[in-house]
């Protein structure tokens, strides 16, 4: 029995020894299959691995040779805003060139003894909105008030500047400007010549328009018109520009006439602003 159980015992043994044996071959079977399945996936895909980043790596050349780098792209906007900056620059200078002329007259009313100027550059682009109204770069920090006068250098021997308008809105550091072509903004004038009076009250197809106080006024083309200095916002003697028209309203109860100003309304570039 004993002998029996010993035998048994022994065959139990060895089954395990022999599936240990298989279990260590088949482990590294398995290990080799892998490693060979590895190299198979390496050797079927490394090319296709390569040919994409080759790919890849062209395409990237292509669109950084075609739009720039993020880093060329930033130095090329940087050249741009350079570039515009400086373009800026020489338009200001030729134009100051151009204007050397307007320069002068500037500089020539400024020396008038008569009158107290500040200078203010006109910061409205609109050349459509500038006949009627536009902003300076001048404020309540430069002293400027409601209805005080605009005007801009001619160059004219006898009258150094013309009348433009007044501020009608004062801000911190800029203000608004209505000019005599706006309908509201009614001008009394009178003939320096024969000391008739009259109103601007119109404008139309760039020309300023007008009437005398009296039918019987004795006016003609090419009489100076100037401030009356009535209403107390335009001061007596500002000139304003010479008649180039005069004609009877059709029931003839009214003397019209069209006034020329020496003012380019539609490039303005600098003005005075007339301190009282």
């Amino acid at each position: 029995m004993a002998y029996r159980r010993k035998k048994k015992n022994n065959k139990h043994f060895f089954i395990t020894v022999i599936l240990l044996v298989l279990l260590i071959f088949t482990s590294s079977l398995t290990d080799d299959l892998v490693e060979a399945g590895n190299n198979i996936t390496n050797t079927i895909f490394k090319p296709v691995n390569k040919a994409s980043y080759s790919i890849t790596s062209e395409i990237i050349k292509a669109i950084e040779d075609t739009i720039g780098s993020k880093q060329t792209r930033a130095e090329v906007e940087k050249l741009k805003i350079e570039n515009q900056n400086l373009l800026k620059e020489n338009a200001n200078l030729m134009e100051v060139i151009n204007r050397k002329d307007f320069l002068k007259a500037e500089n020539d009313a400024i020396k008038n003894q008569k009158y107290e100027y500040v200078k203010a550059q006109v910061i409205n682009s609109d050349v459509k909105s500038m006949q009627e109204s536009f902003f300076i770069d001048k404020g309540k920090k430069d002293g400027i008030k409601v209805n005080d006068v605009i005007l801009q250098a001619i160059g004219n021997s006898e009258y150094s500047s013309a009348v433009i308008g007044k501020v009608v809105k004062v801000n911190s550091t800029t203000s608004k400007i209505e000019t005599i072509k706006n309908s509201s903004n009614d001008v009394s004038f009178i003939n320096s010549r024969s000391g008739d009076y009259g109103v601007i009250d119109d404008y139309k197809n760039k020309k300023i328009s007008g009437y005398m106080l009296e039918v019987s006024s004795d006016v003609k083309n090419s009489d100076t018109l100037i401030t009356s200095g009535i209403g107390g916002v335009y001061p007596k003697g500002l000139y304003l520009g010479e008649i180039s028209n005069v004609i009877m309203s059709k029931d003839s109860l009214r003397k019209n006439v069209t006034i020329d100003s020496p003012a380019d309304f539609t490039h303005l570039y600098r003005v005075l602003v007339l301190r009282k």
